[in-house]
């Protein structure tokens, strides 16, 4: 998911859901909800199997979505193909466009980056138009200051 619309909620949706959690199970059996008894039977045999990890995600994933419908998928793919990588050095005529540690300097078919603007983790498309050429200083410049600030 998105890492931008994911972090800030995480943490209070978390803490709703424990509570809601413990509400359930102060209810007797035949009042409480289906779903919460399979969740609690889940949790309550501190099973590691992949089944029950499993289940307990997915109950999970599914009571944050209901919670939060609006949090979006990042795009599947990645990494650019090389047709779009040869679209997007093309565009930017093979010059650094980050030029955090360069002032936008040409560079090499065979030594760049192609970089998305809008960063992949925060919900960029892998798309040409979001793509740009990156010298590697540059880019990898670029990866160390987004990882300290987060």
């Amino acid at each position: 998911y998105v890492r931008s619309q994911f972090v800030p909620i995480l943490a209070p949706w978390f803490l709703d859901f424990e509570l809601r959690r413990g509400a359930q199970e102060e209810l007797p059996e035949d009042e409480a909800d289906p779903e919460w008894i399979g969740y609690r039977e889940k949790i309550s045999h501190s099973t590691d199997s992949e089944d029950s990890i499993r289940a307990r995600t997915d109950f999970m994933l599914r009571d944050l979505l209901v919670c939060h419908p609006d949090l979006s998928l990042k795009d599947r793919q990645r990494s650019f193909t090389q047709q779009q990588r040869m679209a997007v050095f093309r565009r930017d005529g093979g010059v650094c466009q980050v030029a955090v540690k360069c002032d936008g300097a040409k560079v090499r078919w065979d030594d760049w980056h192609c970089d998305h603007r809008v960063a992949w983790t925060e919900g960029g498309e892998t798309t040409v138009e979001n793509g740009q050429v990156a010298c590697a200083s540059c880019n990898l410049a670029k990866g160390k200051r987004t990882q300290m600030a987060s």
